[in-house]
C-alpha cells in the first residue's frame, strides 16, 4: 500500500485503540482494584499490573500486526509506525515476519 498520510494515520490510530489505550486502562484498573481489595503494598501491586499489561500487549500487538497485514500494509511501514508509536519493540521485526509468513501459508492452502 502506498505511504499516504491517511493510511499512516489509520495505522497509528488503530494501534492506539487496539494496543495502547486498553493496556493503560487494564493497568490502571488492576492497580486500583488490587490496592482497594487486597492487602498488597503498592510495589507488588505495580508489578502485578505491569504483568497484566505486558500479557495483554503480547496478544494485542500480534492482533494489530495481523490486522495491518490483512489490510495490505507493508511490513516496513508497519514496523516503522509501530516502533515510533511505542507499540512495537526493536526486536519485533522478526514477529512481523513470522506473522506475515503464517498469513501467507494460510492463504496458499
Amino acid at each position: 500500500m502506498k505511504n499516504t498520510s491517511s493510511t499512516t494515520f489509520q495505522l497509528y490510530v488503530s494501534g492506539l485503540l487496539i494496543v495502547k489505550l486498553p493496556i493503560l486502562l487494564l493497568m490502571l484498573i488492576s492497580f486500583v482494584c488490587l490496592i482497594s481489595f487486597t492487602s498488597l503494598d503498592s510495589s507488588k501491586t505495580m508489578i502485578i499490573s505491569l504483568i497484566i499489561g505486558w500479557t495483554y500487549w503480547e496478544f494485542s500487538s500480534r492482533f494489530w500486526i495481523k490486522w495491518a497485514l490483512k489490510r495490505n500494509f507493508e511490513k516496513d511501514e508497519l514496523y516503522k509506525i509501530g516502533s515510533r508509536s511505542l507499540i512495537l519493540w526493536p526486536r519485533d521485526k522478526k514477529k512481523i515476519d513470522k506473522i506475515a509468513a503464517q498469513l501467507s501459508n494460510k492463504n496458499n492452502l
